[in-house]
């Protein structure tokens, strides 16, 4: 199915997406499921409730043309269908997934208790004795919007950025204006568009605050949403420490003044040549226990990291995710 005239790219997301709704409705009928389509439960609208063998269960579509499902966005979703079940008489929510989910997305609904992920291999599955159906299914897949595609110019920029990481790590010979650029070239390589407006040396009006960048989050892709929304803010600060050694506790402290809710600036990359310590860890953990303010520690080997899954769609995004949940659910009391 191709994009037809005239029509935007949004508009053919939304209108593939209706589509997808539509082939899950007809699945689970064929595979002997009555459904009811959006309804409220307990205050929520959900996609679908389908009913067999005396059990009726939640179910929610998503479509994603080009990047893969991450672990946040999973579990966010899981959280919201395990709250209907909770306070209601549906059972084992079902996920259906038109699209592929990253390997710790999928590590972690294996684990999850009652919760079904139907991603486009087992809907392939499903379909398999209905031809009409994976034939349908086949031309939703293929309509979707092409994934980018990394070009020559594109793997020699990542090759570069590469090198002066790992040149840095060896030896610091980089300067802190330097180590600073340096960071917010990669973060202009991996997420731009969806990370814009990179400013440096950025202050506050009364002079009290400077921090090394600061950048916009552009609607529209999943993760940079759901960390808009689960966190209240409307920027990204960067705060690149350039030390021979892991930062600590005060290099934190000092970073946790320039956020703040109430200016919907609550998030932080703080970005070292070498891993953090413990201690840079737990005042981390206590900014966001006490204030909700995320600052999330990464060091010269996360970015080369976030470097190499460029390729994957979704990659670098697929690692923060996973990065900002290993933090979130270890949080002490």
């Amino acid at each position: 199915m191709g994009q037809r005239s005239g029509m935007t790219r949004r508009q053919a997301v939304i209108e593939l997406a209706l589509r997808a709704e539509k082939w899950t409705v007809k699945l689970f009928q064929a595979l002997g499921y009555s459904v009811t389509h959006s309804p409220i439960v307990e205050g929520f609208q959900i996609d679908l409730v389908v009913r067999k063998d005396d059990l009726s269960h939640p179910v929610e579509v998503k479509l994603r043309p080009a990047t893969l499902f991450g672990m946040h966005e999973l579990a966010r979703e899981a959280l919201r269908l395990r709250t209907i079940t909770t306070n209601s008489k549906l059972t084992s929510p079902i996920l259906v997934l038109f699209g592929m989910v990253s390997r710790q997305a999928r590590s972690w609904s294996q684990n999850e208790y009652g919760f079904r992920l139907w991603d486009i291999d087992v809907l392939r599955e499903k379909a398999q004795p209905f031809p009409n159906l994976l034939r349908e299914l086949n031309e939703i897949v293929a309509g979707s919007p092409a994934l980018p595609i990394l070009t020559a110019a594109t793997k020699g920029e990542a090759e570069r950025l590469i090198e002066q990481l790992e040149d840095h790590l060896r030896q610091n010979t980089l300067s802190p204006s330097d180590y600073e650029k340096l960071c917010q070239e990669v973060f202009v390589y991996l997420f731009d568009p969806d990370l814009y407006g990179f400013q440096r040396q950025s202050q506050t009006t009364d002079g009290a605050n400077r921090y090394d960048f600061i950048c916009r989050i552009k609607p529209g892709n999943s993760f940079w949403d759901a960390v808009r929304n689960d966190f209240r803010t409307r920027a990204i600060l960067f705060e690149c420490k350039n030390y021979e050694q892991g930062i600590g506790p005060d290099q934190v402290y000092s970073t946790e003044r320039y956020l703040f809710t109430g200016g919907l600036r609550t998030v932080c990359f703080l970005i070292s040549r070498m891993p953090p310590t413990d201690g840079a860890l737990r005042a981390a953990q206590g900014a966001m226990r006490e204030a909700g303010k995320l600052i999330l520690l990464l060091s010269n080997s996360d970015l080369i990291a976030m470097i190499k899954l460029k390729g994957e769609p979704g990659g670098p995004e697929n690692y923060l995710d996973e990065r900002i949940w290993k933090f979130v659910i270890s949080l002490p009391r």
